[in-house]
């Protein structure tokens, strides 16, 4: 596994005080000091970690996996522009391994502030293998991350909001770019961490709220978890009856459902 140094977007480095070397020599603290120190950062909002796996010519890698050190809750996969985001990461400094098939596994290091979203890009080194040729023809259509987004849009129910829409809207957070959507209503979270989305279709429907979606895959989060300048399209889903088959795969009944695109490194921002 390759070990790189600290990811420097993220890092805050200061000047080494003299009084710094001092204390440097001083006993260690005691596990009650540590404990304390723990608690306070626990007590501490979390971060937004976005950032990007590439090969070492900036080319972006699907399916790699971030996940964070000493941790078996917090892991990510990157989507088919080598894209990913992870919220809830604790304050300070955090090791993250990244692995894919094909490639060496590294580990990053990066300082994160409470509360902030941070973005980084995470290079990996091929592993060199000498493999058996093989003839292959190609059969295969090339196809485009959004295609799923677009063949909904054309033929499944529901509300579709694209880039220009979001813009158009002036949205700023998550929830700001469907606040408009017929049968949506906004009700805000205990400290101001934004709001939840709650979906009501028709007099005396019962309250859904609705199953989150990134990219096709389920997500534990809120749409407050991304800001409008980050995101690429939305699908809106409010009743069952405008639900498609494959955002319900176990078949568990959801009652409503947010698909959430993240925007596309190939367009201008």
């Amino acid at each position: 596994m390759t070990s790189y140094p600290a990811v420097a977007a993220l890092c805050v480095c200061t000047a080494l005080h003299p009084a710094a070397s001092i204390r440097a020599q001083q006993p260690p603290p005691s596990p009650a000091a540590d404990s304390v120190h723990r608690d306070s950062l626990a007590a501490l909002p979390p971060a937004v970690l976005i950032g990007r796996v590439t090969d070492s010519s900036g080319v972006g890698l699907p399916s790699a996996e971030i996940t964070l050190s000493h941790s078996d809750r917090i892991r990510a996969i990157t989507n088919d522009s080598g894209q990913f985001r992870i919220t809830g990461l604790p304050p300070g400094t955090n090791v993250f391994n990244v692995r894919r098939i094909g490639f060496e596994a590294a580990t990053f290091t990066a300082v994160l502030k409470p509360g902030k979203t941070h973005r980084a890009t995470f290079p990996l080194s091929m592993t060199a293998h000498e493999l058996p040729t093989v003839a292959v023809s190609d059969t295969a259509i090339p196809t485009h991350w959004l295609d799923q987004f677009e063949r909904r849009r054309s033929t499944a129910r529901g509300t579709f909001i694209t880039r220009a829409d979001i813009v158009r809207r002036g949205a700023r957070t998550g929830t700001d770019i469907v606040r408009s959507v017929a049968g949506i209503r906004l009700v805000p979270l205990r400290g101001g961490a934004g709001n939840q989305v709650v979906m009501t279709r028709g007099a005396g429907a019962r309250q859904c709220l609705p199953t989150m979606f990134v990219h096709n895959m389920p997500y534990s989060g809120t749409l407050d978890d991304f800001i409008a300048e980050d995101v690429e399209a939305v699908e809106v889903y409010v009743g069952v009856s405008e639900i498609p088959a494959e955002l319900d795969k176990n078949g568990k009944g959801i009652c409503g459902a947010i698909v959430v695109w993240t925007r596309d490194p190939r367009k201008a921002p």
